[in-house]
């Protein structure tokens, strides 16, 4: 099957137009748990001679997915087995059909970050993307039976958690987390619109050593010493959030045979004078496992 690289335009585009045919449950999605991809044989291009031989055949069909990530040949999500894969579709890839959205409505079953491996942002910013096709798709010669490929733009959950929290809200500590002030919506005055550069992070990280099951703490550098760290400086965006991102094992050294139990969180200003350059709160997220 080719794979075509696309602009981050086209995917958008490609989103609307597959938006009747295929779909994600629920949406806005939180991909570190359970949803379901759908999609609407009947809704397809039935002029295209791949969607007319996909609609003759009885099924079951198959999902083949390889964005935001293909699992190599060989390996237990393979799309395909075998020496000819496009003939031989994985049984864990098997589609489920739904009657109670339509006659030829099917979906399959995911949490996408464990099925794809791969953090949430990634999910997110590339997308799911994949067709549907019978166990044997032809191929090698004989015309393919699939469908057209179907971009799915995944929306995020819509985050009410004041102006600091992480993302994603499960903290895994050897995953990827962004953290995000949004100052946009700071109300304390002297707070606001704050300049690139001007936002440091204030991280206590309270940790659990899983033999004796003591807690400590760790602070990558104290509150009023944050400006000496460099690491801790947030990087504002084109919208007016500050993020950093981090790898908590790696970014807060987390002694091996330890776990995260939870995450203290709050912004300064680089030049502190007292309370009114600093948020009002120190945030706790708990710490998660995969």
């Amino acid at each position: 099957m080719k794979k075509i690289v696309l602009s981050i335009a086209i995917i958008i585009m490609a989103g609307v137009a597959s938006a009747q045919t295929a779909w994600i449950e629920p949406d806005p999605t939180d991909v570190t748990k359970t949803v379901k991809l759908y999609i609407d044989l009947s809704k397809l291009d039935q002029s295209l001679e791949h969607v007319q031989l996909l609609m003759a055949d009885p099924g079951p069909f198959y999902i083949w997915t390889w964005s935001p990530f293909e699992h190599p040949t060989g390996t237990a999500k393979a799309n395909g087995e075998g020496e000819k894969p496009w003939q031989n579709s994985n049984e864990v890839l098997k589609m489920t059909k739904d009657d109670t959205k339509g006659t030829h409505v099917y979906y399959y079953e995911m949490i996408p970050t464990e099925f794809y491996e791969v953090p949430a942002g990634d999910i997110y910013t590339k997308g799911i993307n994949f067709l549907v096709k019978p166990k044997n798709g032809g191929g090698y010669g004989d015309p393919d039976i699939k469908s057209t490929d179907i971009i799915l733009v995944v929306n995020a959950p819509k985050l009410d958690k004041g102006t600091l929290y992480p993302f994603p809200s499960t903290i895994i500590q050897d995953q990827v987390l962004a953290i995000i002030y949004d100052n946009t919506i700071e109300k304390k005055t002297t707070m606001q619109n704050l300049a690139d550069g001007d936002v440091l992070l204030y991280i206590k990280a309270t940790i659990e050593d899983t033999v004796t099951l003591a807690t400590s703490t760790i602070e990558p550098s104290r509150f009023l010493q944050l400006q000496n760290n460099p690491k801790l400086t947030m990087k504002k965006d084109a919208t007016g959030k500050f993020k950093l991102y981090m790898i908590p094992n790696q970014f807060l050294n987390i002694p091996e045979g330890s776990v995260l139990k939870e995450l203290e969180l709050t912004i300064r200003k680089r030049a502190w004078a007292g309370g009114a350059d600093q948020i009002d709160q120190r945030v706790k997220y708990k710490g998660g496992c995969q």
